[in-house]
């Protein structure tokens, strides 16, 4: 069975206060192509479809449009979860129209937590679909007041579904959590508050595979088979020149992954950093112009005027200008006068003496000196 896994399309999000309406219909595209020219049977969407729990009418129509564009012009089976971001209600109200042999959309939390069940050459393949749940919805569900975190949440849900799996089956589950040991983005919204939002991988012993969502870069959770597929765009320009992609896989008779591979989407406008001094970036910005996302990094020493002003005819979607410069660390030395401010180690040292009785040790100046010692951004 061969499986394509997306997540976090963040319809409606807009960057810095500018529309990605048009780059996510762009990318949106690319993944109806990817499953019509490598014959999806099923696509996934592990969680937050929208950025907001009440989308604006376009990015509805924009999410509306695409479903039926798959369900009419392909034979994929389509499997879609809320995550943190949606609103499960919303998202899972129209699902009584849909072909339940084909589409299965799950927002809210069930104790009936049943699979869509698809058959290949080698027989069935049950989807699990788990949407993201808050805790004290949770306990309303499960009727269980011991749940007090995330995976207290996650372990419900797919225990409910783990009775649920026909017996034989080879299983796979779409879940929206922040499973141990994954790298965040910092667009990326807390799971909770007050307790800690990671779950354990281990939770989902026994699935074939698990597609999962939250985390925008692509990346495995604990073992292959544990997968975040990543957002389709970058948000952040902590993600500024890193390549997205879709996660495409066949589902083997045995349960294995085969013909594992990732699928790069081709944004219609790049999220990128430049750097250098003012008078360069112009003169580069002249020479190439460009419609991306642009974050610009700039060297001087002294004072400018107005530099997104002298950009934005080039680069009419520079959207941050940062100033970098070198902090320079101050070592105490012999026959030498230092202010506090002045020597940010000593301030640290001090700090953590009165905190904990002693001064920090070697490893731990170290680490405090490496950091000190690193470039700093500030606004312009």
């Amino acid at each position: 069975m061969r499986i394509l896994h997306t997540a976090d399309w963040h319809l409606g999000k807009t960057f810095r206060k500018v529309s990605l309406m048009e780059d996510q219909r762009h990318v949106l595209d690319q993944i109806f192509h990817a499953v019509v020219e490598n014959d999806i049977q099923v696509l996934i969407v592990a969680g937050d479809i929208y950025d907001k729990q009440a989308p604006s009418e376009a990015a509805v129509a924009l999410f509306c449009n695409f479903i039926e564009r798959v369900y009419v012009e392909t034979d994929a089976a389509i499997v879609i979860i809320a995550g943190n971001h949606d609103s499960g209600q919303r998202l899972a109200g129209p699902t009584k129209l849909y072909d339940r042999n084909r589409i299965l959309i799950r927002g809210t939390l069930e104790r009936d937590e049943r699979p869509i069940v698809l058959d290949d050459d080698h027989g069935p393949v049950a989807f699990s679909a788990l949407p993201y749940g808050e805790i004290f919805a949770a306990r309303r569900t499960f009727e269980d007041e011991t749940i007090k975190s995330p995976e207290d949440v996650l372990w419900r849900e797919v225990d409910a579904a783990r009775a649920l799996k026909p017996e034989g089956a080879r299983w796979v589950i779409v879940a929206h959590a922040f499973v141990t040991g994954g790298l965040p983005s910092e667009t990326e919204r807390t799971l909770s508050v007050g307790t800690v939002e990671t779950v354990s991988s281990s939770l989902f012993d026994g699935a074939d595979y698990v597609a999962l969502g939250h985390l925008h870069r692509p990346q495995t959770a604990g073992k292959e088979s544990i997968r975040y597929s990543g957002s389709p765009l970058a948000f952040g320009f902590d993600e500024a020149d890193t390549t997205k992609t879709m996660t495409l896989f066949d589902l083997a008779a045995d349960g294995s992954l085969e013909d594992f591979r990732e699928i790069a989407f081709e944004p219609l406008r790049k999220v990128r950093e430049v750097k250098g001094l003012m008078a360069d970036l112009v003169v580069e910005a002249e020479n190439a112009p460009s419609e991306d996302y642009i974050s610009a990094i700039l060297l001087d020493e002294g004072s400018v005027v107005e530099p997104a002003a002298q950009l934005r005819p080039y680069y009419p979607n520079i959207l941050q200008t940062l100033r970098e410069k070198k902090r320079e660390l101050v070592h105490a030395s012999a026959g030498r006068a230092h202010s506090k401010l002045d020597d940010p180690m000593g301030v640290i040292s001090e700090f953590v003496e009165f905190v904990r009785g002693e001064k920090p040790n070697e490893a731990e100046t170290g680490v405090v000196t490496k950091i000190v010692d690193q470039p700093v951004r500030e606004e312009v």
